[in-house]
């Protein structure tokens, strides 16, 4: 149960937001639009205004925003009279007509930037301060009497409150005497400690280990710390799937089982791990979306360019085609996905 009402309380934020992005882009670029709907199946709520029919439907897992001269949607009529040319997508500038398509997986990056920045300012972010926590036994710091406790205040005379200006001076001074100046409860004392090389980090160190405290930080600065670890994600997603692709590192994707199954294990760490996990996967979804696969937003934009290239919309059988090849794509893609969705969840 847990994992069923996590699940569509994730996936409901990610589609709402990301049609919610298409639709600002036409309503502002002046396309018609007939319909923004959030689910599929029945209707349960709706009403029609300015032209458009905003409804919730049954079944949360998913939406859609339907404009006037949509491809695909050109033989679709949803009003009685005749829809002018300029409120048509199919009539608007190719800048305009990828900005629309573009919008949706933008808006969920920018989910995830808000996301972060909310968990940011309400929860403060984790700061490393210059207070020891733990020494380990027999290591340099325990032989010249360091306690958990003592803030290390200054290294050979000077002043350095800084973890990881500290860190970066013991890492570099393998081998060498340190005099280390503590703050031992008020109390004021000097140790001499020789940093020892560990080849495994490839760096000197003396065996302790800093506290870590919570510091609530403004609003300004939380936006500022989520746009960063948005861009942080994505650049590991980057990293990660080029690693796959050259084969350094084993293909794992996974489809909706296996992403209802992390949704229940993150809500079940509780709700600021789930609204994390939101974050994440909203950027998943923003970049995946952005893949060049007709049916997608990137295979849309793929269209877009040809047309750019050609001087010329390309044929609607030929955008059929592409349609098909793309269903096709993604079928096999959600069989690979839920295949080995099976074997990490019932094959142990």
């Amino acid at each position: 149960m847990i994992t069923a009402i996590a699940f569509i309380f994730v996936f409901s934020i990610l589609v709402f937001f990301h049609e919610f992005g298409h639709f600002i882009a036409a309503k502002a670029s002046g396309v018609r639009v007939y319909k923004f709907a959030f689910g599929f199946g029945p209707r349960i709520l709706g009403f029609t205004k300015n032209q458009t029919e905003y409804q919730i439907c049954l079944i949360p897992l998913g939406g859609y925003v339907k404009m006037a001269g949509e491809m695909g949607q050109e033989g679709i009529k949803e009003a009685s009279e005749e829809v002018p040319e300029e409120q048509r997508f199919d009539r608007k500038t190719l800048g305009i007509r990828a900005l629309i398509v573009a919008l949706g997986p933008f808006m969920n990056i920018v989910t995830a930037v808000v996301i972060f920045s909310i968990i940011f300012f309400t929860n403060g972010v984790p700061v490393v301060t210059n207070c020891i926590s733990t020494v380990i036994e027999n290591g340099p710091a325990e032989q010249a009497g360091i306690l958990p406790g003592d803030k290390i205040i200054a290294i050979n005379s000077t002043n350095m409150e800084d973890p990881n200006k500290i860190a970066n001076t013991i890492n570099k001074s393998s081998g060498e005497k340190l005099q280390i100046t503590l703050d031992r409860a008020g109390e004021i004392i000097e140790v001499f400690v020789i940093p020892e090389y560990d080849e495994s980090y490839k760096k000197g160190l003396i065996g302790i280990t800093f506290e870590i405290s919570v510091e609530k930080i403004n609003i300004f600065s939380a936006f500022s710390k989520g746009l960063i670890a948005t861009i942080n994600i994505i650049k590991l997603i980057f990293t990660n799937t080029m690693e796959m692709i050259t084969g350094k590192v084993p293909v794992e994707i996974a489809g909706p089982l296996g992403i209802a199954q992390m949704t229940g294990e993150a809500a079940k760490l509780g709700f600021l791990n789930l609204l994390y996990f939101t974050a994440i996967l909203s950027i998943f979804i923003g970049l995946f979306n952005l893949l060049p696969i007709p049916i997608l937003d990137g295979g849309h934009l793929l269209i877009l360019a040809i047309e750019k290239l050609r001087g010329k919309p390309l044929e609607p059988e030929k955008i059929n085609l592409m349609y098909l090849i793309g269903i096709s794509l993604m079928v096999i893609i959600f069989i690979i996905a839920t295949y080995k969705d099976i074997l990490r969840i019932f094959i142990k």
